[in-house]
């Protein structure tokens, strides 16, 4: 099958080529991370990157099911037959056990230019420091946006294609199933079922499946709303099945690290000081979401939240919950633009404003904020009642998902 370019990363790398730094690709399983390592080759070869200057090793493969860290990395320099510059793409590092002392020596003794991707909970971002010496650079991958979405499948009608996305989200392996659900839900399952065995399982040493399904389960069934632990700790007891408050944590610590979820801390917007507590989770894709919660007509509202949330983290911002006196604003987003000025968003996310209680609730918080620097916005899916008012923009959520910004 051809690969399907994904500039938004793609570019990414080849502006960090021979910077100096080892790139790290990291997020969840079967996101597209091998694919880009693949992408990247290709496109050094028709730079003019002679093709045995690419070294591509991929160690899930047979031929290095044996190998140790010395191996791999005697392997890799007999490799390099001159003093030219090499260009290394190894994939899934996490299966050599020291695989950073290998990577580590390369970086300082060859004349090479490092690419690596590797199980996340095994490779969690904040150990890569460590790791790595400092000497690295991560690039995150995303499963497809919505606009990705919408190239990878050639679907032109969006209504169509938004109904499909929630269903099965966009993971590139999910969304190559079409629109047969029962092919979609079993790639869903197995690569679910592979984070937990392969990754989070071997990690953490979870004892006990069965709960930790049952804490994924609730983090996924109240996205959206903001988690108590001991909340989770008395549904699991009136389910007869019992778990300490640090093991949750360390579970709900599991699922970030194998980026299956993300955390949306709270802030209180007028101080800019971080709330403990309650924070929000939202699944990485909403496929993910559904293999874990059943999918209903009536979850638009919720997914359309998780979806407008996940664009947002692939937009590059900074995710976090705002409160205000009692009121809540869904998401408020900082991130650095391009000219190194920065950037505010201030989001609510309502499937529909038409009834007037409803508009009235989502306008309030925004209203409230008076003179904060930042872009007030409220994203749905109404095509009727858009613009501005009171310094408010109300956009169509399709709209804002397709247009970058």
């Amino acid at each position: 099958m051809k690969l399907k370019t994904r500039p938004l990363y793609l570019d990414k790398l080849l502006a960090a080529k021979d910077n100096g730094l080892i790139k790290v690709i990291t997020g969840m399983r079967r996101c597209g991370k091998s694919s880009l390592l693949k992408l990247l080759g290709q496109r050094l070869v028709s730079a003019g990157v002679p093709s045995d200057h690419i070294l591509t090793i991929n160690l899930e493969s047979f031929e290095f099911a044996s190998f140790d860290r010395m191996q791999l990395h005697d392997h890799i320099a007999g490799l390099m037959q001159d003093d030219d510059r090499y260009y290394l793409l190894l994939d899934e590092v996490q299966l050599i056990d020291g695989w950073e002392r290998v990577v580590n020596a390369l970086q300082v003794d060859a004349n090479v230019d490092i690419y690596l991707t590797g199980s996340n909970a095994h490779l969690p971002s904040r150990q890569l420091g460590t790791l790595l010496s400092g000497r690295y650079v991560e690039i995150r991958v995303f499963p497809l946006s919505f606009a990705e979405f919408l190239r990878y499948t050639g679907e032109l009608d969006r209504n169509t294609a938004f109904e499909r996305y929630m269903r099965y989200g966009g993971l590139p392996p999910v969304v190559d199933q079409g629109t047969n659900q029962e092919l979609a839900y079993t790639v869903l399952s197995g690569i679910y079922d592979t984070v937990l065995v392969r990754d989070i399982s071997q990690y953490l040493q979870i004892r006990n499946p069965m709960v930790f399904n049952d804490v994924a389960r609730y983090l996924a069934d109240t996205a959206g709303s903001p988690v108590s632990i001991s909340r989770i700790e008395h549904r699991l007891k009136s389910a007869r099945r019992s778990a300490t408050n640090d093991t949750i944590e360390r579970y709900i610590s599991g699922l970030l690290d194998a980026f299956l979820f993300h955390q949306a801390r709270r802030i209180n917007v007028k101080d800019g000081d971080h709330l403990q507590g309650l924070s929000k989770y939202y699944p990485a894709d909403p496929g993910i979401r559904n293999t874990l919660v059943s999918y209903h007509q009536g979850d638009i509202g919720p997914l359309l939240e998780l979806i407008v949330h996940n664009e947002l983290k692939t937009r590059g911002y900074d995710v976090q919950v705002g409160r205000m006196d009692n009121l809540e604003i869904d998401f408020v987003a900082d991130r650095i633009s391009a000219d190194m000025t920065d950037e505010r968003l201030f989001i609510q996310v309502s499937a529909t404003i038409m009834d007037a209680s409803t508009r009235d609730r989502e306008f309030e918080p925004l209203r409230r904020l008076h003179n904060a620097s930042g872009r007030r916005m409220i994203l749905t899916l109404d095509t009727f009642g858009l613009g501005s008012v009171d310094g408010i923009d109300v956009v169509n959520a399709l709209d804002w998902l397709t247009h970058s910004e």
